[in-house]
């Protein structure tokens, strides 16, 4: 009787060669293998950010990694951050110039040397990008003269008709310490600095030994063919709406207003069967530019959103002060300054201005009802859709520039 070497085969009793024994052996080990891989994977918490440009997807990403994470080095924000968000005040500033030309506003500029110099600096390319060659603390003061002009501040004051990240008026306000040689970024600086999105960008971060893979996507037209891409096994969806954005269109179109799209978007893939299994969060983002703006553009002045009812919070424009309520009217009335639409207003003080205590429930009332306007937009579905949103929708009223009120409405492990 021969000697086997091997263990015979199972079902036939003959004896197995050994690379055939190796090659099952092999085969286990990768089955295991495969399996650990699997049940790793399955620990992974896959979140999705989604969202129209500029509704501040990324800055939501950059709070995660300063709440969760390492947040920024002093060489990062020194190397990286710096030259961007100085290409981010130069820009804003070049389309403000160019505003004021395409809306015929040069007769209100008052210091023209400082314009016509900003307006043709050589340094400057495309939509006002800084070359290696010119720096920020250099067209800084020119900068810092052009924000408070007239003319400036009257293209400002019409944004809504042409293309401008309005955050950025911060940096404007705090020009002189950015135009310091030694200037280094704050994280609120960061935070508010634009980078548009291109294709699919992942994070990782560890949040309660719960590994997190976050992606951002671009949120423009043209990118969000790549979002499927990344639709596979969410564990949660974070939807960023900008509030503020009731009266802005798309840079992209300029036919489309920016909250049309997002409701739009939003209603699509809160309904998709991707999600079905999945968390949804909405983020009504930009709540500080949201209140701001109500009181210069009550929400039913704005053609897409004339149905709405509720007061409207706005600038007195006799006194050029706040405190002019006009509760229950969805559309201003017609008075005889000027043949401007003027709104019904609540008693005013005898300087012209509705008493402090008032003035605060005025403003909430205003913020509090709006809001939920647009949430109940976001929220509502045609009839055709009323039963295709199996989950129920998480909604947080969100400014992602400020990291304590991301702190509290971001505790992710609620969401998994």
């Amino acid at each position: 009787m021969p000697i086997l070497l091997t263990p015979p085969c199972p079902c036939t009793g003959a004896p197995v060669r050994p690379s055939l024994v190796q090659a099952n052996e092999r085969s286990r080990q990768i089955d295991a293998m495969n399996a650990r891989d699997h049940d790793t994977e399955q620990k992974k918490i896959k979140l999705l950010l989604l969202g129209a440009g500029e509704s501040g997807k990324t800055t939501v990403l950059k709070q995660m990694q300063i709440i969760y994470g390492k947040g920024f080095a002093e060489e990062e924000l020194r190397l990286q951050w710096a030259p961007r968000i100085n290409e981010n005040v130069v820009a804003a500033m070049k389309a403000l110039c160019d505003a004021v030309e395409d809306l015929e506003l040069m007769d209100q500029v008052v210091n023209q040397t400082e314009f016509d110099s900003f307006q043709s600096n050589e340094a400057m390319n495309g939509v006002g990008l800084l070359s290696p060659e010119l720096s920020l603390s250099e067209i800084g003061p020119v900068i810092k003269v052009l924000w408070n002009d007239p003319g400036i501040q009257a293209a400002w004051e019409q944004r809504s008709e042409f293309q401008i990240i309005e955050s950025h008026v911060k940096y404007f306000e705090k020009i002189d310490a950015m135009s310091d040689p030694e200037y280094t970024p704050s994280e609120e600086d960061v935070l508010l600095c634009r980078s548009r999105t291109i294709g699919i960008v992942k994070t990782v971060l560890e949040i309660d030994k719960n590994e997190f893979n976050i992606f951002d996507v671009g949120g423009q037209r043209n990118e969000r063919r790549k979002w499927i891409h990344c639709f596979d096994e969410v564990t949660a969806v974070i939807f960023v709406a900008a509030l503020s954005e009731y009266d802005q269109t798309l840079f992209e179109d300029s036919s489309q207003n920016r909250m049309v799209e997002a409701i739009e978007i939003f209603r699509e893939h809160s309904t998709s069967s991707w999600f079905k299994t999945s968390a949804l969060i909405l983020f009504l983002n930009k709540s500080d530019l949201f209140e701001h703006k109500l009181g210069k553009k009550p929400i039913s002045s704005v053609e897409e959103w004339d149905d709405y009812q509720g007061p409207d919070y706005v600038v007195n424009p006799l006194t050029g002060t706040h405190g002019c309520l006009r509760l229950g009217l969805s559309r201003p009335v017609r008075a005889s300054h000027g043949g401007r639409l003027l709104p019904r207003t609540c008693t005013p003080t005898a300087d012209g201005q509705a008493p402090d205590a008032e003035l605060q429930l005025q403003q909430q009332e205003a913020f509090d009802q709006g809001k939920n306007y647009f949430l109940k937009k976001f929220l509502e579905l045609p009839d055709d859709k009323q039963t295709e949103r199996s989950s129920d929708v998480y909604t947080h009223v969100t400014c992602a520039t400020n990291t304590d009120n991301v702190r509290k409405v971001c505790c992710l492990e609620i969401y998994i």
